[in-house]
């Protein structure tokens, strides 16, 4: 690889880390946890007869929802894109995600008083380890933020070889290290700014850039092994960075999932350019152009009636995949 590369026309300060996408297998045993435990809210629900061109749900053809969940509008908080896919009874999980870190009181408590016991991994008195019903890690730290930030504080990724993952995302995805909480163990990334006293800096789009959801990787030093219910990172960047983000890329001769594409119907004037690349371990992530995103991930004010009308929906298919995709038994096969 070169030893510099010069590219985005934007900087870290004007991106955002949007979501993260999970594979989940109970709708409804899901939504109770994220909105009854961790107090989350439903902000968006989309049912979809087909699969998504860029794979959002993974590589299937079949009937999937998507749920969007979290502590307010995605234009300021971090959010979980909780896809459910009709055709799959299970997944495989892997040893990719380590752990989402949330600070927030309530939720510690809702843990303590109304989770199920197995659920619980670990339990001090200044935090709680907790899973989601098909096993997705939380740290809960009993306090909480300051009024008006979000209480999701940090998403982490084990990754096999630290320095290469770490020159992966500062290099080339222009990230941030947050020097204070890094160590040789695990790196803290970011986007955007870490002002101290209450600032709303915000992106020309509208997103806020202040204090965001910060990223970890943990060395392993062993292979990452994720499963088929792997998830992905979005991120936010202006438009035009998309076609760099590519050609950097392709120069750099790391893995493009999928090309830069628009995601919409033929009559939809908001169409939303997306990347998909994939890390030295096979981490997925995705690159939104900001403008027509922020116009997408508006909260809908009926999103619970949709989601809780989805549940109606039962498509019983004869292939229905036993624990996700493999070589078998994706799209192309189906």
């Amino acid at each position: 690889m070169s030893s510099e590369t010069s590219m985005q026309e934007s900087t870290a300060d004007d991106r955002r880390f949007l979501h993260y996408t999970m594979k989940i297998t109970d709708r409804l045993a899901t939504k109770n946890f994220f909105c009854n435990i961790l107090g989350m809210k439903i902000l968006r629900h989309e049912e979809m007869d087909s699969g998504c061109s860029a794979q959002c749900n993974g590589d299937y053809e079949s009937p999937w929802s998507k749920t969007m969940a979290g502590y307010g509008h995605e234009h300021s908080f971090f959010a979980f894109e909780l896809n459910y896919n009709y055709d799959v009874e299970g997944y495989e999980y892997g040893n990719d995600l380590f752990a989402v870190t949330i600070h927030n009181r309530q939720a510690v408590s809702n843990a303590r008083q109304f989770l199920d016991k197995k659920y619980i991994e670990n339990d001090s008195k200044e935090s709680l380890i907790i899973h989601s019903p098909d096993g997705h890690r939380f740290i809960l730290i009993d306090e909480d933020v300051y009024p008006g930030d979000d209480p999701v504080r940090c998403l982490s990724l084990n990754v096999s070889d630290l320095n290469k993952s770490t020159d992966y995302y500062t290099r080339l995805l222009r990230m941030k290290i947050n020097e204070k909480e890094s160590n040789d163990k695990h790196v803290k990334l970011y986007y955007g700014l870490t002002t101290q006293q209450e600032a709303k800096v915000k992106a020309k789009s509208g997103f806020l850039l202040d204090k965001q959801c910060q990223l970890q990787l943990n060395g392993l030093n062993k292979p990452i092994d994720r499963g088929t219910g792997y998830g992905r990172k979005a991120f936010s960047c202006p438009k035009n960075d998309i076609d760099l983000i590519q050609k950097m890329m392709e120069k750099e001769g790391f893995t493009i999932l999928i090309p830069a594409m628009e995601l919409g119907g033929l009559l939809d004037f908001n169409k939303q350019k997306v990347v998909i690349l994939s890390d030295p371990d096979g981490h997925e992530i995705c690159f939104v152009g900001e403008e027509n995103y922020f116009k997408g991930c508006e909260t809908d004010p009926d999103a619970e009636k949709k989601f809780y009308k989805g549940l109606e929906n039962l498509p019983d298919d004869s292939y229905k995949y036993l624990i996700g995709e493999d070589e078998s038994n994706k799209r192309q096969e189906k």
